[in-house]
């Protein structure tokens, strides 16, 4: 039992060895970091219709945005003594 946590330490202290140190972490600038994500988003676009899902998503958001607001409104509606 003791050989397989062992084991199960040394693949886990080998993949934390691939974390950069903090002092490596601070020469990455965030130019190089946007132009990963751009690259990223570009190779995800020959696969995915990028904009569609966008568009998909921005209406699911809106939908769920309203539904929130409505049941906010409705609470507060349900709580006033007067109604």
């Amino acid at each position: 039992m003791e050989s397989v946590l062992n084991g199960i330490k040394v693949v886990m202290m080998w993949f934390f060895n691939l974390i950069p140190a903090p002092e490596q972490a601070t020469e990455i600038n965030l130019i190089e970091v946007a132009n990963m994500f751009v690259e990223i988003i570009q190779g995800v676009a020959y696969v995915l219709p990028v904009k569609d899902i966008l568009i998909m998503l921005g209406i699911w958001y809106g939908l769920y945005t309203f539904f929130i607001g409505w049941k906010a409104i409705q609470r507060v509606w349900d709580a006033l003594p007067f109604t």
